[in-house]
């Protein structure tokens, strides 16, 4: 049997075995098939062995519940760090592939030496009554937009998304993103204290190492619903943070005029995110401040910012109330 090509990382919690079924079935019908699955279960009950069960007799796939809770963060690291083939993709246990996926991602990376992880588009299916789902459409007509199919420099890539402070999510979630392991040795590994910003940030490293393509054409669905965690986060307000730490790592990792746009940006972006951490916190919904010491070390080094935006934050709350 010939060793994979392919490590496909599958970090599971709490799964809905209709979902995860789908989602490994999606990965049986791939038309490459040099694959080796690293699923990693994060649970804090068992039950997941019983939805593996009709994949037991294929060897590609590898199971292992972890001894303690790792986390988000943890949890993809745990797979991540699972094989050594030299490409990695994640699946994400409420998504789909089509038949073509890797077959299409490992084409461009093998025609591209330079270039260190492709996003694949990709098309987001809806459960139930989702508040962000404006935010996923957005990100479509943004890319559809803005973002050109093809071969984009890493560096010139990741000041345009700074331009942009860092918003919308440009590389796109992880299901989606196919990746040369060496540009993984060289971004890290994922933060695991950060609960939902983890993927754009590791996307701003790989980005200082490699360049990326983006694939043109619909290569699977996203499956947005309420338990998933952007959903969670959002309604708790963990992650509220994440950005303005993101932005706080490539000021340490820039130099010179990327690093002075860097902080251009950040002071712009944290406008919005007073105005979102206000919000929140006078509607009198549940609140969990994870990620809010960084934010206090964040005020007590930049004491004069951080009042100047919290005054003009009062400001605009007062004339738009």
């Amino acid at each position: 049997m010939e060793s994979p090509l392919v490590d496909v990382c599958i970090p599971v919690y709490k799964p809905k075995a209709e979902h995860l079924g789908q989602a490994l079935n999606s990965l049986m019908n791939q038309s490459f098939a040099r694959w080796h699955a690293w699923i990693r279960d994060d649970s804090p009950e068992t039950g997941v062995e019983n939805i593996l069960m009709p994949f037991a007799s294929d060897n590609r796939i590898g199971f292992k519940r972890n001894a303690k809770r790792l986390g988000i963060g943890g949890n993809w690291n745990a797979c991540l760090q699972a094989g050594n083939a030299p490409y990695v993709a994640f699946l994400f246990q409420d998504d789909v592939w089509k038949n073509d996926y890797l077959a299409s991602a490992l084409g461009i990376l093998e025609k591209h030496s330079n270039v260190g992880f492709v996003s694949m588009e990709h098309e987001y299916s809806y459960e139930g009554d989702i508040p962000t789902r404006p935010r996923y459409e957005e990100l479509k007509d943004f890319c559809n937009r803005e973002i050109a199919s093809g071969h984009h420099l890493g560096r010139n890539f990741l000041r345009r998304w700074i331009g942009y402070e860092l918003y919308p999510n440009l590389i796109g979630e992880p299901s989606f993103v196919v990746m040369r392991r060496a540009a993984c040795s060289a971004a890290g590994i994922f933060l695991k204290d950060m609960p939902q910003f983890l993927d754009v940030e590791y996307w701003t490293r790989l980005l200082q190492v490699t360049d990326w393509y983006f694939l043109r054409g619909n290569r699977g669905t996203f499956r947005v619903h309420a338990d998933g965690t952007s959903a969670l986060n959002h309604r708790s307000g963990q992650g509220l943070f994440d950005r303005l730490r993101c932005f706080e790592n490539l000021t340490s990792s820039l130099n010179g005029q990327d690093r002075a746009l860097t902080i251009q940006a950040r002071n712009k972006a944290l406008e919005t995110m007073a105005a979102k951490f206000f919000k929140k916190f006078g509607s009198g919904s549940h609140f969990v401040a994870k990620g809010s010491g960084f934010l206090r070390l964040f005020c007590l080094k930049h004491p004069f910012l951080m009042t100047r935006i919290a005054l003009k934050t009062f400001r605009n709350r007062r004339k738009s109330g």
